[in-house]
């Protein structure tokens, strides 16, 4: 199983790049499943339906959020979908979903969205002890867990990597103006079960 995720797509101009590179890099490599952080695909900031629909159309499975999710108000007329998640750890009783079960080649996909909480100016629950339930809840009806953790502090994404080694396939930062550059194999790895 190949899974790609990409980053902040940023504007109109990042769907249009995503929608012209996207079906080759999943045919030349192999993908077989896509992950696309789209939290500024509206100008920047937030996201529209235009640009949800183009994420998909391209080839992507589902579309994580950040801290700009509600930046657009259609997002209300889309939020519920089943492709698209918004952070988990936002205040509870908001629309939309904060992780989801995709099936892919006879597998089972949970793709989870966290935001973090070092300078986000968000108020959101724990991410390490939200994280931690979802998975005790979901773990024996998966066979690969993703984490999207969409946060300002390097340190922080590693430290939720740390936390959940072994636990998940793979955490993996977004947030555009924030380089997460240190891709580690931890020394737990994530087993299939």
């Amino acid at each position: 199983m190949k899974v790609l995720a990409i980053g902040d797509i940023v504007g109109e101009s990042g769907v249009k790049k995503l929608e012209l590179e996207l079906p080759r890099i999943k045919e030349e490599k192999h993908i077989d499943f896509v992950i696309v952080n789209g939290e500024n695909a509206a100008g920047g900031m937030g996201i529209n339906k235009n640009n949800f629909k183009g994420m998909l159309k391209a080839g992507a499975n589902v579309v994580t959020l950040g801290n700009h999710t509600w930046a657009k108000k259609d997002v209300f007329g889309f939020i519920n979908d089943n492709q698209i998640i918004r952070p988990a750890n936002y205040s509870k009783g908001l629309p939309g979903k904060g992780y989801n079960i995709f099936e892919c080649n006879g597998k089972k996909i949970a793709v989870i969205n966290l935001i973090g909480r070092v300078d986000m100016n968000v108020l959101s629950e724990n991410p390490f002890q939200l994280a931690k339930r979802i998975i005790e809840k979901i773990n024996q009806a998966v066979d690969y867990i993703f984490i999207d953790f969409h946060a300002e502090a390097t340190a922080e994404k590693i430290a939720l990597g740390r936390y959940l080694d072994g636990k998940v396939t793979a955490v993996f930062g977004t947030h555009t103006h924030v380089q997460t550059a240190d891709e580690q194999i931890l020394p737990n790895r994530y087993r299939l079960y």
